[in-house]
């Protein structure tokens, strides 16, 4: 199952604190799609991805906001 987590618009910490409890709630092979609006909350969102041991499936820019895609690891 896949989702999308939009918090464009927010100010950090907000889209990290808010990402990191979706992140924690995922089940194993699970995809998220986080949305943010500042390239801060990118690189925020992508090294708690990390630290949490999920896969970064994708980061793109695009229309001014950032889309982090990533995946729970099933192991």
């Amino acid at each position: 199952m896949s989702s999308i987590l939009d918090l464009s618009g927010l100010a950090c910490p907000a889209p990290l604190v808010k990402s990191r409890k979706a992140m924690d709630k995922m089940r194993k092979g699970e995809t998220l799609e986080i949305v943010v609006s500042d390239e801060d909350s990118k690189v925020n969102i992508a090294l708690a991805a990390r630290e949490l041991g999920m896969d970064i499936e994708r980061i793109r820019n695009e229309d001014g906001k950032w889309y982090v895609i990533v995946t729970k690891k099933l192991g």
